[in-house]
């Protein structure tokens, strides 16, 4: 382990393991798993059945798990923690419009996603209001690495940081066509810094393409991106530069003035 990563894993003297406990048994709930036994939960959470028992009985009390017989599941409850962070965001009483009208506008579903570590993560979006559209829900979570969004973010961090994200990440098979080789990532994250937006082919879903510009803060940092994601019978990739390209990067401009302005609301 090299000392960047011990100094990482270093826990602060007033550190409370059982509120990381708590949070581990909620965060042990998926979409492959929404509704477990205690000791699946344990499993999960390399916890003993005791301690993963107390931490249920807890959070059933609390409101955050259900509990039909033996079995657990999140409650509604928990859709509390993430509003929060949504309700936070500097630009969230601006995004929805700026969605809702480039989706209008391009036909396809339009997304809003910050950046949470490794992880690029949606926290709005448009949905096409036509036939097969293709879907994301809020608050999924996909790597960095192997999404527009994620590589539109990463692409403009110092270039030892991408090194060592890409070292450090473990190789994520999402379909059959996901990049995974650390040099052929390298180059297409410096072809998205050139050109300033990232295109995926299937890398994340099977007959999915998306395209991500990103936008900045008042400090030149990323703070997240705007992408369209498409059917690949519907859209060719033409049409997306030609077509869908400016509408999304019309989005991230309004977002980064806003932004810069210090306004928080595109309408006021």
């Amino acid at each position: 382990m090299s000392d960047d990563q011990a100094d990482s894993d270093r826990k602060p003297r007033d550190f409370v393991a059982s509120l990381e406990h708590g949070l581990d048994v909620l965060g042990s709930f998926d979409a492959a798993s929404p509704a477990m036994s205690l000791t699946q939960v344990a499993d999960r959470t390399g916890m003993n059945r005791a301690s993963a028992r107390r931490y249920l009985l807890t959070l059933a009390h609390l409101g955050y798990v259900s509990r039909d017989g033996r079995a657990f599941r999140l409650a509604p409850k928990v859709l509390q923690l993430g509003y929060s962070y949504l309700s936070a965001l500097p630009f969230s009483a601006f995004a929805q419009p700026l969605l809702d009208e480039a989706s209008a506008i391009s036909g396809q579903t339009v997304a809003l996603a910050v950046r949470d570590g490794d992880v690029s993560v949606y926290t709005a979006r448009a949905i096409a209001q036509r036939s097969l559209a293709v879907t994301v829900p809020v608050g999924r979570r996909l790597p960095l690495l192997s999404t527009s969004t994620g590589r539109a973010m990463l692409a403009f961090d110092p270039a030892e940081q991408i090194d060592a994200l890409i070292e450090s990440s473990q190789p994520i098979l999402l379909t059959d066509k996901t990049n995974v080789d650390p040099n052929l990532l390298r180059r297409e994250l410096e072809l998205v810094r050139n050109h300033g937006y990232a295109l995926v082919e299937q890398e994340v879903e099977v007959g999915v393409r998306s395209l991500a510009v990103p936008f900045f803060d008042n400090n030149q940092r990323v703070a997240g991106a705007i992408t369209a994601l498409t059917s690949m019978s519907a859209v060719t990739t033409k049409q997306l530069l030609s077509d869908i390209l400016p509408v999304v990067q019309n989005v991230a401009d309004q977002m980064q003035i806003a932004l810069k302005a210090g306004r928080t609301d595109i309408n006021s």
